[in-house]
């Protein structure tokens, strides 16, 4: 339970942080730091202004049974939406989901087409669901935060990982 609640405060202090802070910070993240760990990802959504309604009705309607799905299989810890608690000028984003997901899938794991196959078998609907969806999608991207071991040495984010220690 600690590692989850480090993972979703994580997360959620990665959504208060401002992202022009974080323009540049492309060159990490490549060399093994996070292998082993549970994956906490957060993905972001704009959409057009005053449609964030609509956007929801086709997310709960289209997308999130997939996410119950993913989350009864084990193959996600938790999955939460959020919406922006203030209002602020040119926030790049209306809604964030935060995700946290095991290391590795459980053994024998259903493909995510297998599930979406079984929760929609009318996959015309569900295709022009989503089709609708992404059409009020202004903008998207996912953000996939790594945590870092204080104790670890060299403490950097350059160095390859070989065994990577989980944080504390």
């Amino acid at each position: 339970m600690r590692k989850f609640i480090t993972a979703t405060a994580l997360a959620v202090a990665a959504l208060a942080t401002p992202l022009a802070l974080a323009p540049s910070a492309h060159a990490q993240a490549q060399n093994g730091l996070g292998r082993g760990l549970q994956r906490v990802s957060v993905a972001y959504y704009k959409t057009p202004p005053g449609q964030q309604d609509a956007w929801l009705d086709l997310y709960r309607r289209w997308h999130r049974p997939i996410m119950r799905e993913n989350l009864r299989l084990g193959l996600t810890i938790s999955s939460r939406l959020y919406v922006a608690g203030d209002h602020s000028p040119g926030r790049p984003w209306d809604f964030a989901i935060i995700t946290v997901s095991p290391a590795s899938p459980p053994a024998n794991s259903p493909t995510r087409a297998a599930i979406i196959h079984r929760i929609f078998p009318d996959l015309d609907a569900y295709a022009a669901g989503e089709r609708a969806r992404w059409a009020l999608t202004v903008d998207h991207w996912d953000e996939r935060f790594v945590p870092l071991n204080y104790d670890q040495e060299p403490f950097s984010v350059y160095y390859p990982v070989d065994n990577p220690v989980e944080p504390e």
